[in-house]
């Protein structure tokens, strides 16, 4: 790693027990560092507390979000709509900046940074699996862009129902993508 990104042994360590904090990468004595793997308990977990956990920030955000919290959601749904869904690695980095801002926007209006700090963790763990689904997304006739306009709505008529079982679907659909594809062991 240190070569191929052309820095020193010393930052790549640091960087690497950073992602162990954060469950990403595990540590084995002796054997060094990998990738955590991914399981189908592990991915059914993280769905439903993520949705718990956005869903009473979105529920706090529609309630409380203001003329400002509006235009950062506007603005962050026509940045995701107008930019390429990703067909190769390399156009998936826009599109994924573009995807994380708008769903930081759909729930920032929230007055509680352990709650948003939690949302932001919560994405992170499931990009891993996001990332797994995306090449099953388009042979299962998903329309995300429509999902996303749906939520966007719902939230810009400050109906938290209708906004918040729209975000248990739609993180619901990318699970159901990844167990339909195979894409996790049992375990």
């Amino acid at each position: 790693l240190s070569e191929r990104y052309r820095v020193g042994a010393t930052a790549v360590r640091e960087a690497l027990s950073r992602l162990v904090t954060e469950g990403l990468v595990a540590l084995e004595e002796q054997r060094g560092f990998h990738v955590t793997p991914v399981s189908r308990a592990e991915l059914l977990d993280l769905t439903q507390t993520r949705s718990r956990i956005e869903q009473m920030a979105l529920r706090e955000t529609i309630a409380h979000g203001d003329i400002e919290w509006e235009s950062r959601l506007i603005s962050s749904f026509h940045r995701l709509s107008r930019t390429p869904s990703p067909t190769s690695p390399e156009r998936d980095v826009p599109w994924a900046a573009a995807h994380r801002a708008f769903h930081e926007a759909l729930v920032d209006g929230c007055a509680s940074p352990w709650t948003l700090q939690l949302c932001r963790l919560l994405y992170d763990q499931s990009e891993r699996y996001r990332n797994l689904a995306k090449r099953w997304t388009h042979e299962n006739g998903r329309d995300a862009g429509a999902e996303h306009r749906a939520l966007l709505d719902a939230a810009m008529a400050r109906d938290a129902d209708a906004a918040c079982r729209l975000l248990g679907e739609h993180f619901a659909t990318t699970t159901e993508i990844i167990l339909a594809g195979g894409l996790v062991s049992d375990g």
